[in-house]
């Protein structure tokens, strides 16, 4: 840690040596109050003037917490001047005592509370403790030199040893618990920072694991799900399907004339022409449904719980919406064979991916054979058969 990052701590670490002054504090608003009825009792002939005295400090430690509070950066002077004020009425009020029971309890309490418990408690810097013990020895001096009915070899044996040991060792106190302070924010402030470097880790690692997962799963030209996530998410369907007895349609749609696109308008018209049927199959997708690519010119819809009524109707739109001239590309001219196979888990039993993807390939190809704009199911071929032997 730098020297100049001790000399000026952070506002984090202001707010909480503001919060632990302010603690001291209200204590000693609270102390002082509790501490009338010794004035009463045993100083019984200066208790008016003690009274007073107490509330004078009571109100100035309270205009010192407001102080702190509006301006946490000024903690270490507001407890300086509460301080101060707070000693100033002891040492006077010290000399006010005449009874030496009465002068002992006030000047060994005077040690705990000055020397002990404000070195312990509050956080400020030694410097600030040096200037207070000064003031106390001048203030106390002056006072039992003015005032006190009690000699000085009196006074040593009634409290002043407390308070002579404890003005020698709360500078050190003073400085042990700033550095222990000092030490604590700094760790404090450096695992905050940590954690804050470790929580924008883990965010980006989310972000990369989100990117990993979408090009392992989904091409990159077209936005679809690639091959093998789209037969994970077709098994995963097919079992489905089976429990819960409901129809599966696949949808195998390929682009016809690609390889002619290719060649004679480049790879570039090629991929327009591709993402433009592949937008035209993802518009027709619906909740639960999956659309992938499974090669070059051929894409595969997943349609759960979609029967071959439904199937056909989604053939038909497919067709129209995929066909006709690019309007990025005018001259690129789209046609599309669509092949169609359903599932019936209620007549089938236990479903076999490939022989339905096959059913659908054999669906498409009867299509190309027939027309290049045509369309034709599994459903629909023996019904021509039979009118094609009528």
């Amino acid at each position: 840690m730098s020297a100049d990052r001790q000399a000026r701590p952070s506002a984090e670490a202001c707010e909480q040596q503001a919060r632990l002054n302010a603690v001291l504090m209200a204590c000693g608003i609270i102390g002082l109050l509790c501490y009338l009825p010794f004035d009463y009792w045993m100083v019984p002939e200066r208790w008016p003037a003690l009274w007073v005295g107490r509330l004078l400090v009571v109100g100035l430690l309270a205009l010192c917490l407001a102080w702190q509070h509006r301006r946490p950066m000024r903690s270490e002077r507001a407890l300086l001047v509460a301080a101060l004020g707070t000693t100033l009425f002891l040492a006077w009020g010290a000399a006010q005592v005449t009874e030496p029971f009465a002068f002992f309890f006030w000047n060994q309490s005077l040690a705990v509370v000055m020397f002990i418990l404000l070195p312990v408690v509050s956080v400020w810097r030694p410097v600030y403790m040096l200037v207070h013990n000064g003031v106390m020895l001048v203030a106390y001096g002056l006072c039992f030199v003015l005032w006190s009915p009690f000699a000085l070899v009196e006074l040593l044996r009634l409290g002043g040893v407390f308070l002579l040991i404890g003005w020698l060792i709360s500078p050190l106190l003073s400085y042990v618990r700033y550095g222990i302070f000092q030490r604590t924010a700094a760790l404090s402030h450096a695992l905050r920072e940590r954690n804050a470097e470790l929580t924008a880790a883990n965010q980006e690692l989310a972000t990369q694991q989100q990117e990993l997962t979408y090009l392992a799963n989904f091409n990159a030209m077209t936005g679809l799900a690639n091959r093998r996530w789209g037969m994970t998410f077709l098994r995963e369907n097919l079992d489905d399907c089976y429990r819960k007895r409901w129809p599966l349609s696949l949808l195998l749609v390929d682009i016809d004339r690609l390889k002619v696109v290719n060649d004679s308008h480049g790879h570039a018209s090629g991929d327009r022409l591709i993402c433009h049927v592949a937008r035209a199959i993802a518009d027709q997708l619906r909740n639960g449904e999956l659309a992938c690519r499974l090669g070059g010119d051929e894409f595969l819809m997943i349609m759960p719980d979609a029967d071959a009524t439904e199937a056909g109707d989604r053939v038909r739109r497919l067709s129209a919406l995929a066909s006709g001239r690019l309007e990025s590309d005018p001259e690129l001219v789209a046609t599309v064979s669509v092949g169609e196979a359903t599932y019936r888990p209620w007549q089938e039993g236990v479903a076999d991916m490939d022989i339905l993807i096959q059913r659908a390939d054999s669906a498409m190809y009867s299509c190309k054979r027939h027309s290049r704009r045509q369309t034709r199911t599994t459903d629909e071929a023996p019904r021509r058969a039979r009118r094609r032997g009528d």
